[in-house]
């Protein structure tokens, strides 16, 4: 209901902004349903005298809750979804781009902005007809590999991109020179830019405390039989090791019940863990996966990830970043060897996740 007062407001009201921000509810991670992948981005408008309006996209899937400074995308979503019902087309991005242009003739009539960022490439083509005269972002929200089909696949730039004439903001050079050495047709290395992140970069840690945090990957991704396999080979991994260990389970952020995991409840030294990372992060000393990007958050504050074989999918991690480090668990008890390799990891995550440029950020926003 809010949602569609605010929409219809702006039929009759002049709205101009210098940059629209737009995510999906899903990322609503932090404390207070913040939005910890733009809030840095947000303080540095803030300080700068930079207008900007945040719209939220629902998740039906997701019980997240929704951020008490962004305005509900809801009313003008469920627009959007019946007109990809009655606009038939087999190429999605002309649909959307169809619907941009009936937005803008309606209720985005009055509504003017500069620059659009968004988070997991939603609603580029909308906006891009919307405002053909914006510019469009997409801001890097977790790793980057070859081949990975919403950036770029077998030398080819993802449609989604370069029909939108779309740049993106990455968080190291090192994302960046993946996507341009890969690139057959060069649109990388005109449109992509590196602004950083807000990079927490600290030792957390200076000794293995025995308190072991997992990231799952159960989503609706893999099917039920490959999250049956993860499960499976989590089981296996954990209960044969040290009962003096503790283990802390974190669901994925789009984990929606695709597998009961409660059995693994009955063992005394396994239990969820806190709600924030930040909090995890204090808590536990050790990082355990199959694949989550988790294992670039850990390594800044020198926190070694162990990886369960499973699916073959920890093998990306050596295979397109060169994570530095494979070893066992025991090895990790020895103190000096620890803090060895929690400034290794540091050093080699850096190249990834760099500080945030905001005098950067800022000039492209102009």
């Amino acid at each position: 209901i809010r949602s569609f007062f605010f929409f219809l407001g702006i039929l009759f009201k002049r709205y101009s902004f210098d940059i629209v921000f737009y995510y999906p509810r899903h990322f609503n991670r932090g404390l207070n349903a913040n939005n910890y992948y733009i809030n840095y981005l947000l303080s540095t408008c803030d300080n700068n005298n930079i207008s900007y309006i945040l719209f939220e996209e629902p998740d039906f899937c997701s019980n997240r809750r929704s951020n008490k400074n962004a305005v509900g995308f809801d009313f003008i979503f469920l627009i959007i979804i019946l007109l990809r019902k009655i606009i038939y087309s087999r190429d999605i991005i002309n649909t959307d781009k169809r619907i941009g242009k009936i937005l803008s003739f309606t209720f985005f009539r009055r509504f003017h902005f500069n620059n659009y960022v968004t988070l997991s490439q939603s609603m580029l083509s909308v906006f891009s007809t919307i405002n053909q005269s914006a510019k469009l972002y997409d801001l890097q929200h977790g790793i980057i590999y070859n081949n990975k089909k919403s950036y770029i696949f077998n030398g080819s730039v993802a449609e989604n991109i370069y029909k939108n004439n779309v740049m993106l903001l990455v968080t190291g050079s090192n994302f960046r020179n993946l996507l341009v050495s890969n690139d057959n047709s060069e649109y990388f290395k005109k449109n992509i830019y590196v602004i950083g992140c807000n990079n927490k970069s600290k030792i957390k840690h200076n000794y293995f405390n025995n308190n072991i945090l997992i990231t799952l990957q159960f989503t609706s991704d893999h099917s039920f039989v490959e999250n049956r396999i993860l499960f499976d080979n989590l089981k296996e991994y954990i209960l044969n090791l040290n009962k003096d260990f503790n283990f802390y389970l974190r669901h994925h952020p789009r984990f929606n019940n695709e597998i009961d995991i409660s059995e693994l409840f009955k063992e005394d030294n396994i239990t969820m863990a806190p709600d924030s990372l930040d909090m995890c992060f204090d808590l536990c000393s050790v990082h355990m996966t199959s694949y989550s990007t988790t294992t670039f958050e850990s390594a800044l504050l020198g926190i070694p990830t162990i990886f369960i074989p499973s699916l073959d999918l920890s093998k990306n991690f050596s295979h397109f970043f060169n994570y530095p480090l494979y070893c066992s668990i025991n090895e990790l008890s020895c103190n000096s060897l620890y803090q060895e390799n929690s400034i290794m990891l540091q050093n080699w995550a850096n190249k990834y996740y760099e500080p945030f440029n905001d005098s950067y950020f800022i000039k492209l926003m102009q």
